[in-house]
Order: C-alpha cells, then structure tokens, then sequence
C-alpha cells in the first residue's frame, strides 16, 4: 500500500502513528505544499490524504484511511464499541476538523483570509463543544487506545496550542488530561513531537479580510442613492477626462523583477525543495545537504545568509508573543517564490527566547524583498561562506530544527518555511 498526503500535514502524520501501531509499512509519496492544488496533482488524487490499495484502488478521507488499516486490529474492534468510535470520529471530524480549523486555526496561522465575525463566530462554536468532548474517561471508547482517541488527538493538537487557554484547560480537565495521556505516547510525539499549550488563545497574525469593504458598505447605504449616484458620476467625470487627457497618461507596463534578469544559475530551487522536503528524518536530511546540496550550490547566482533577530526591551519573554511576532514578520514577505527558502526558529525558554534562521536568495546580496521589509532592520544577518565548514554547519543545524526539537512541534511555536508562492497575476 502506498500513502499520498502534503508535506507537514497532520493527517499525513496520524495515519503514520497507526501504522507504526498496526506495523503495516506503507510506501509514501509526498506531495510539497506550493503543487497540492496543481491540476496534475488534483487529476492523480482529487482529495488528499489518499492510500494507494493493491490493484491500484484509492481510498481517500483520514478516518476512512484509518477504519481501512485498523481492520480487525486492537484499535477498531467489538460490535458496540465500532458504532461509538465512528461517533466519536465524526463529531471530531464535524466540529472541529471541518469547522475550526476553517474559521480559527487557519486564520491564526496566516493561511487564510477571515472576517472578525466569521472568527469569533467559529471561535464560539468551538468552545460550546468542549462540554461535550470532555465527556471522556481515560480513553473515548472502551479500556485502551482506539482510533477515535488517535485521530480526536491528532485534530486537537493545534486547538491545544492556538486556542485552549489556561482558562479553558482547566474548566474542562477532563479533556486535558485525556489529551496530555495520549498525546505523550512514542508514536505520537515520534511523529507530532510533544504536545504544546498555550497561555492565552492567539490571535489572527494578518488583520481581518473585507474589513474596508464593509465599512464601505455601510458608508453607502447610510448615505443612501444620492451618494452612490453622485459616486457614479464623479467615475464617468474621470474616465471623460483620462480619455481626452489620450495616451500620454496611460498606464505604464511594470517593469521585470530585477531577480528575472539575473544571468542564469544552474541550481533549480524548486528541485531543491522537493528532495529538501521528501527526506524525513535528522539522518537523511543532514545527508541530503552534505552530500547533494552542497555539490549542487551555486555561489554565483545564490547566497545563503544567517539571520539574528535584535530583541527590544520587553521582547522575547512570552512564546505565544514571539510566535506572533516571527508569524508576523513572515506574513509580510510579499514575494518569496522561485527567489528563495528559508527556516527560522524559536529557541531557548520562557523568558529568554531568541528568534534566529538562516535563508537561500536568488542573488549573491539580500534581495529588495527583504530590504523593503518594514522589520527586517531589526535583524543582524551575516553571509555565509558554503565552502567554510563552520557556516555548512549552521545551515544544515538550523534546515533541521522542525524535526530534531520534539519539544518544538508547531511551526507556529518554533520554526517557520518561507515557502510562499509568487502570485501571478
């Protein structure tokens, strides 16, 4: 059998714990985040996760996936006790999977645009169930661990980190134990790392999307038809204008990206990424770098660059706060694309917490989208030399922190890829 799913995604890693309980060995392919919506990757796999069966059958949706492989297993057994783990399942599935990582979770990561009442109203709907999820013993279903406590788990591990407050985690203790339990077994904190808690529930790192366009509304129908006949007019007044004004004031074409008219450079970047990214371990990662990256390098046409964040008075002292702010920072770095990769990091402990990372550019000097940056003055970075075996170690150190820190298993919590499409517009 042969499993598909996103880099990094989550549901590619619960199915991951099963097998590793169920000792099933799976084949994967590993699709990187920037292709999941191409239309070869929707044509081959129209939904994802997906297991690959023998005579090339597909299965797709992870609890289906999970039902499939824990067939006659511990962990999907008895008469009664099937029907409450498919409840269990699909409450999860309804209310927090399809629900608030829509309305919540995506928009706290910056991955999706929101309104403040779409949020608040998602954020509600979460916590009204949270009554009903700690309805739970040691384990949702029976004696020991099932499927339904494997994938409720692997769907609260953001909740647990974004939005479950102290507040919350202590009015529904139940909850919490039951989650820390599961949540510290091998196979779990192998694949998601150690469970993280937040203080305080985040907040969105990008304001509100439609917040002008509301407001504009609302300015329209309170000033009534008058003003929108009078808008209407103004409008026709201008294009009167600029067609007499003729072609003097036409819009000029934009000029090319100063990155597109660099000699050209033998290192494919978007190669890079998907090698970079299919090697799962500390092990064949740091092989991956030593023995093909740094072969493949090119000094002429890209520069690798260390990063240091300078911390202000006040700074660095509260994760959620750092979280926010290296979010933040990443959030506004408008092109990124084919022109380069990076990982930043949070390392150290409350309340000494420093921010540091290191980035692949296109061109041997610090790109205008970095430059332009309005934060990026606030750090000190550094060239790094590829052939001095000090600064390789830097790099290959800081490519592997997402999986080489299990007390760091959020990007949001501690590390970051700078892998944003450049937008064609």
């Amino acid at each position: 059998m042969k499993l598909v799913y996103v880099e990094d995604c989550f549901c590619g890693k619960t199915i991951r714990v099963l097998s590793k309980l169920v000792n099933v060995k799976l084949e994967e392919e590993i699709i990187p985040r920037e292709t999941m919506f191409s239309k070869e990757v929707k044509s081959k796999y129209p939904k994802l996760p997906a297991l690959i069966l023998p005579g090339d059958h597909i299965i797709f949706d992870t609890p289906v996936i999970l039902r499939h492989l824990a067939r006659n297993t511990p962990y999907y057994k008895g008469n009664d006790e099937l029907s409450l783990i498919d409840s269990w399942m699909e409450l999860y599935k309804s209310e927090v999977f399809d629900k608030a990582y829509m309305t919540v979770i995506m928009p706290i990561l910056g991955h999706s645009p929101y309104t403040n009442r779409s949020y608040n109203e998602g954020l509600a709907a979460f916590k009204s169930q949270l009554s009903r999820f700690d309805k739970v013993g040691e384990f949702l279903v029976g004696n020991s661990l099932s499927i339904a406590d494997i994938w409720a788990v692997a769907v609260l591990h953001l909740p647990f980190a974004l939005i479950m407050d102290d507040g919350l985690k202590k009015n529904f203790a139940k909850l919490t134990a039951w989650f820390t339990k599961v949540a510290n077994e091998p196979a779990f904190v192998e694949e998601f790392g150690l469970p993280r808690f937040c203080k305080v529930t985040l907040k969105p790192v990008l304001p509100p999307t439609e917040a002008a366009e509301e407001k504009k509304e609302g300015k329209e129908k309170k000033g009534g038809k008058d003003k929108k006949e009078k808008k209407e007019k103004k409008e026709d007044e201008k294009k009167d204008e600029k067609e007499e004004e003729g072609d003097d004031d036409a819009p000029k074409k934009k000029p090319p990206c100063p990155l597109d008219i660099l000699p050209p450079s033998p290192f494919d970047i978007d190669e890079f990424k998907r090698e970079f990214l299919a090697n799962k371990t500390v092990e064949t990662k740091r092989k991956y770098l030593q023995t093909t990256f740094w072969n493949k390098f090119d000094p002429n046409g890209w520069a690798l660059w260390y990063s240091d964040y300078i911390k202000a008075e006040g700074e660095g002292e509260v994760l959620f706060k750092t979280s926010n702010l290296l979010g933040g920072f990443l959030c506004r770095i408008e092109t990124m694309g084919r022109y380069g990769f990076g990982i930043l990091g949070i390392f150290g402990e409350e309340p000494k917490l420093e921010m540091r990372g290191v980035y692949l550019f296109r061109s041997t000097e610090i790109p205008f989208f970095m430059t332009d940056h309005p934060s990026f003055e606030y750090y000190k970075t550094r060239k790094l030399d590829h052939k001095n075996p000090e600064d390789q170690k830097i790099v290959e150190d800081l490519s592997l922190i997402h999986i080489s820190e299990p007390t760091r298993p959020l990007y949001i919590s501690y590390a970051v890829f700078c892998l944003k499409k450049k937008k064609n517009k």
